[in-house]
């Protein structure tokens, strides 16, 4: 039987009798990092009276057709058999934004989600819409916005789900950031 005694080995890195496992961790993305970063500042109770300018421009109401208030903007798009959902999946997300409106960290993280969506549903989803049906409108919404971010956003700390997402959805709705109807001049 072959046995090697390493008691008294030494050397600069590393002493192996065989095989060296390494774990190498893939680059965070930015909401990784800032979700360690949210995790962070909470376990450290370091909260923030600053609302970062990004985010408080999506506390400012912008209808820019005079259709205010997402019950108003479901029936604009003959779509009020949602505003039930709507308006509960909404609170929802109103409530965790303002659960973690006090971290620095939880408001980048919300800016982003707020702008990918919004971007996403403006020049993606938008003008598509009137050669949508409403399923094909609602299944463009789930891939395109709610399961990236669902995957990307979600930890044991502030738990992102569909719902949530969901809900962010008709809350930019209701502060007219996004539309689901066109108005009579904008399609030709």
């Amino acid at each position: 039987m072959n046995t090697v005694d390493q008691r008294r080995a030494h050397a600069e890195r590393d002493v192996i009798g065989r095989d060296k496992k390494v774990t190498v961790e893939a680059p965070k993305s930015m909401v990784e990092k800032l979700l360690h970063r949210l995790k962070q500042q909470y376990d450290a109770s370091e909260q923030t009276k600053i609302t970062i300018d990004e985010l408080a421009r999506y506390h400012g109401r912008r209808a820019q057709d005079g259709i205010e208030g997402l019950e108003n903007k479901l029936q604009a798009a003959n779509m009020s058999h949602y505003y039930d959902e709507a308006i509960e999946k909404k609170e929802m997300f109103a409530k965790l934004l303002e659960r973690w409106s006090l971290y620095s960290s939880a408001q980048s993280i919300f800016v982003h989600i707020l702008a990918k969506t919004e971007n996403e549903f403006s020049h993606v989803i938008y003008p598509q819409i009137p050669r949508l049906s409403e399923h094909e409108m609602n299944a463009m919404i789930m891939d395109r916005i709610v399961n990236p971010i669902v995957e990307e956003c979600n930890s044991e700390l502030m738990i992102i789900s569909h719902n949530i997402v969901l809900g962010m959805v008709y809350w930019l709705a209701e502060q007219c950031f996004i539309r689901w109807h066109h108005s009579p001049r904008a399609v030709a």
